[in-house]
């Protein structure tokens, strides 16, 4: 690894406990304007110099992942699987074979008793962890690299059809429930999203909206005509000074657990199985799709980065491809 990449690297690491997001990136662009200036070599007799405290690389690799813009919640996913990981594995990181990592997995899925989808997470964090290590020059070769993907089986999420959103609708008790649930079937945001909200945030005469996805990414959101006045009508009855869109108890910001919890109970209210936030996300997905939308539209909606997590997400009903297939091929 490159001396200067690694004081870099060390730095920001130890650094990364104290400061977050832009003035983290700040301190990153000095360190790399600096450093360029000078060539740096450490001082060492060992024709190869190795990083041997586990703890302090994966501090290392969360710090890069931060500096990425991974949102905290994958940097604390992380953080808790790999270092589970290191905990059990007896091996210098640049030791471990792709063997140990087999039976590491294999132990694991038979110890929790999780699913394959969640074993192939696993294995993706390792992947991810050991890429770096062997990208940085910390290990000779990857282990993972021979490790195949965990095949599972990949269960079909449904979106809400028209009859439950109406249901759900009905079901709202509190204007608050009716603005949320219009909220999300609208905006499509992810929970994390939705809680961060203000009021100024929204521009009611165009109906739109600036929301922080994850890694902080910004995109603009819409609102249509009913949930725009759903929420107006919320607004309108509060009688606190809260900045926050949506408040919970002691008119404080609401929490994304309140607010699943929220969902959960109109959605048992109305009869609706398996009603929870994300779903309306999924629904909002697919019918934008069916209604001629690209699939690069949808995307952008959803903030992904990656346009196969997309199309994941779009659920393909038999009635469309039936109509597709008499439109194209009958």
């Amino acid at each position: 690894m490159d001396t200067r990449n690694e004081i870099l690297t060390n730095v920001l690491a130890a650094m990364s406990s104290i400061i977050t997001g832009v003035a983290l990136d700040q301190l990153q662009s000095v360190l790399v304007s600096e450093l360029a200036k000078y060539e740096v070599q450490e001082r060492c007799t060992e024709i190869v110099v190795r990083d041997g405290s586990a703890e302090g690389l994966l501090k290392k690799f969360l710090a890069t992942k931060r500096i990425e813009g991974k949102s905290e919640n994958t940097i604390e996913y992380y953080r808790r699987n790999l270092q589970m990981f290191l905990l059990r594995m007896d091996k210098r990181l640049y030791e471990v074979e792709t063997f140990d990592l087999r039976l590491y997995l294999s132990l694991y899925k038979e110890s929790r008793k999780v699913s394959n989808r969640t074993l192939d997470n696993i294995r993706k964090c390792l992947s991810a962890f050991f890429g770096w290590l062997h990208a940085e020059e910390f290990i000779p070769r990857n282990p993972c690299r021979a490790l195949k993907n965990i095949k599972y089986d990949k269960v079909i999420r449904k979106p809400f059809t028209t009859e439950e959103l109406e249901k759900i609708k009905n079901s709202c008790q509190t204007a608050r429930e009716l603005a949320l649930v219009g909220f999300l079937q609208s905006t499509g945001c992810r929970v994390s999203e939705a809680v961060g909200v203000d009021i100024t945030d929204i521009d009611f005469k165009t109906r739109e909206l600036v929301v922080y996805g994850k890694g902080g990414k910004e995109r603009t959101v819409y609102l249509t005509d009913v949930a725009a006045m759903y929420l107006w009508g919320y607004i309108s009855e509060r009688t606190d000074d809260s900045p926050a869109l949506f408040t919970g108890k002691g008119s404080k910001r609401i929490q994304k657990n309140a607010i699943e919890a929220i969902i959960r109970e109109v959605g048992q209210r109305a009869g609706v199985t398996n009603t929870h936030p994300h779903r309306f996300r999924r629904t909002l997905a697919t019918n934008m799709i069916d209604r001629g939308a690209s699939l690069l539209d949808v995307q952008r909606i959803l903030g992904h980065e990656d346009i196969r997590t997309t199309q994941v997400y779009v659920y393909t009903s038999q009635r469309n491809v039936k109509a597709a297939y008499e439109k194209y091929a009958a």
